[in-house]
């Protein structure tokens, strides 16, 4: 194992905040060799190439896509990069206008996990998965059930269908490779014992049939 790198989509719809998280390991990037920074800088360009126009295709009008970030690791996920690697986009949604019931509405893409491969302690996640939960939903792309209409399901497709994709980076020359990472925090004990981090790689995706709610990190009124 050479290197890591996470990239992450930062989005406001109206005013909130809407983050999107991607993972990718590569066996033939080197982070200390070379410049991490200029590295890290060509990995998140090209990882930006390879998933904006089909995850913009996804999103209403009324949200903006304004930067996407990424930070370099070595093979023990220590980073390489003291700060973000920044790509500006500022770019609207092109999926159209519509009413919606808020930011917390959304339609996850479930990950196909491969094996899990420990980088740090002994044990392995017992939920070897990964989601990505993408919106907000407008309301016509889904009925009073909850359930996704067949048109926007179709938009989520084309996008998934980059998710599991291998990027070719020209310079450094590297593939990405999709992964997830699982963790349990706690302090390592001799042995391993403990917390952990594994990654196991993203071999596929499924999209379930009717919406969900995203996550939140502030807290309830």
């Amino acid at each position: 194992m050479a290197g890591f790198a996470t990239v992450t989509a930062y989005g406001e719809y109206y005013g909130q905040s809407i983050v999107n998280v991607f993972h990718y390991r590569s066996v033939d990037w080197l982070p200390l060799e070379g410049n991490p920074f200029d590295d890290v800088q060509a990995i998140l360009d090209a990882v930006v190439g390879e998933l904006q126009p089909t995850f913009l295709a996804c999103m209403s009008n009324n949200y903006t896509l304004v930067r996407w970030t990424s930070v370099g690791y070595d093979d023990q996920l220590n980073a390489v990069t003291s700060t973000p690697l920044i790509h500006t986009s500022d770019a609207e949604g092109t999926l159209g206008t519509g009413d919606s019931a808020g930011a917390i509405i959304c339609a996850n893409i479930l990950l196909r996990c491969g094996d899990q491969h420990q980088i740090k302690g002994s044990a392995k996640s017992k939920r070897n998965r990964g989601y990505l939960a993408i919106g907000p939903m407008t309301d016509p792309n889904y009925d009073a059930y909850g359930h996704v209409f067949g048109p926007f399901q179709d938009v989520l497709d084309a996008f998934a269908q980059h998710i599991d994709n291998h990027i070719t980076v020209l310079l450094p020359p590297c593939t990405l490779i999709p992964i997830r990472f699982h963790r349990r925090e706690g302090a390592m004990l001799p042995g391993g014992i403990g917390g952990f981090v594994t990654y196991s790689d993203v071999l596929g995706y499924q999209i379930p049939r009717k919406i969900s709610a995203r996550k939140s990190r502030l807290p309830e009124a």
